[in-house]
């Protein structure tokens, strides 16, 4: 693999990271003070689903940073941001990962970043304001964590694999992704919870996960951490035409081959 990536890539990378930063350092700026009930604080799914001034600020931040910088490429974020590009790249962001998180005051909230063109992610940056760690990849060019290399990953059987996962705020979809933990949970060392898919696709990258898998995903939401994964060594699947069309699934190839096993899509109940 290619140890260093063409200049114009790495200029991609390079302002990624100097927006997650900017982005960061505004929500830790709003958070002072705010929590779960504070004023500004509205729902978007569901009763359960949050999202703050906070949100709003931190993609405003991006979005007009990357307009200023590169006018004719594409958006598309969480809260709202869409613009078609005109230079066959699109910039998909979460401007912040874990918001329930963030509002309780926890550290698993992050701001994610990433380029794409017709073939997928090009670059990808996950930074974690609270601890101030960053992940980064660029596709072909491997993965890193604060400029340190990730990967390559070890490869475990499922019973010595710990597997993050996450849940969405809206109650039919919960009672899909309870069926997806009943199988794992017998099968796996463990599953952990953490709140943002972001975070827990770099807990791959860099090992403090052994897989991540996720039944219904936005595509923000793991746009960033899905190159970081794959970058590091990870197998990725998921997306329709794919064996998990509705989730996705980040492990090492042979932990995926197996896990992929047991997320086969649910069948239909038959009628009696």
């Amino acid at each position: 693999m290619p140890t260093t990536p063409p200049p114009e890539t790495a200029a991609l990378r390079d302002l990624a990271v100097h927006l997650a930063h900017a982005a960061g350092e505004e929500l830790l700026a709003r958070q002072t003070g705010l929590s779960i009930d504070a004023a500004g604080v509205e729902t978007k799914s569901s009763a359960s689903d949050p999202v703050s001034a906070a949100d709003r600020a931190s993609e405003k931040l991006i979005t007009d940073g990357l307009s200023a910088t590169r006018p004719g490429d594409g958006l598309l974020g969480e809260e709202g941001a869409a613009k078609t590009s005109t230079t066959g790249l699109t910039w998909v962001i979460d401007p912040l990962d874990g918001t329930v998180n963030y509002l309780y005051g926890r550290l698993d909230w992050s701001v994610s970043i990433a380029v794409e063109d017709e073939a997928g992610a090009v670059a990808g940056v996950v930074h974690q304001p609270r601890t101030g760690m960053t992940w980064s990849a660029i596709r072909d060019h491997g993965a890193h964590r604060d400029g340190n290399p990730l990967g390559p990953l070890r490869d475990v059987i499922p019973a010595a694999a710990l597997v993050s996962t996450g849940f969405s705020y809206l109650a039919d979809q919960r009672a899909e992704q309870a069926e997806y933990v009943r199988r794992l949970l017998p099968v796996v060392r463990d599953l952990r919870r953490g709140g943002s898919a972001a975070l827990d696709l770099c807990s791959v990258a860099d090992e403090t996960a052994d897989a991540y898998y996720e039944h219904l995903i936005q595509p923000w939401d793991i746009a960033a951490g899905a190159l970081i994964a794959r970058e590091a060594g990870a197998t990725t699947i998921g997306g329709p035409g794919t064996a998990l069309p509705r989730g996705v699934l980040a492990a090492p190839p042979e932990l995926a081959t197996a896990l992929v096993e047991l997320l086969a899509p649910l069948k239909p109940r038959r009628l009696e």
